[in-house]
């Protein structure tokens, strides 16, 4: 198994305006939101080296900061048995999130990183609800 290229990033923030406006003046587009606007999803806009931002706002019991750091791979779920025969520790097998379009197997990395392995299927329900 070999890691894809950074597929996404997702950020808890303790405020998604200033976090937004944050992403914005780097460079970036909101592409799409989720509940209520609790949830922004941010690209670059490069077709060559593709990368998506979402940000969380922080709720109870969620920590500022990285949430995790999702990697694309066309075989989600074969790649996903071989990280769990490594011994990393997961919580659920692949499984597809309508939410975001994807397929993904979250697992931790060192340290208690979050990591994912995440191949987009279809159009979001991020994508039709634009800010």
């Amino acid at each position: 198994m070999k890691l894809g290229h950074v597929d996404h990033i997702t950020l808890n923030v303790t405020d998604i305006k200033a976090a937004t406006e944050a992403f914005r003046k780097l460079g970036m587009t909101v592409e799409g939101s989720l509940d209520d606007g609790d949830i922004v999803m941010l690209t670059n806009g490069d077709p060559d080296r593709p990368l998506q931002v979402q940000l969380d706002t922080v709720h109870e019991g969620m920590e500022p900061g990285l949430n995790h750091i999702a990697f694309f791979t066309e075989s989600v779920e074969e790649d996903a048995k071989e990280v769990k025969e490594m011994g990393f520790q997961h919580r659920r097998d692949a499984f597809y999130q309508s939410r975001s379009g994807r397929t993904i197997f979250s697992f931790k990395g060192p340290d208690g990183v979050g990591l994912q392995l995440a191949r987009k299927d279809k159009r979001g329900e991020y994508e039709d609800h634009p800010q």
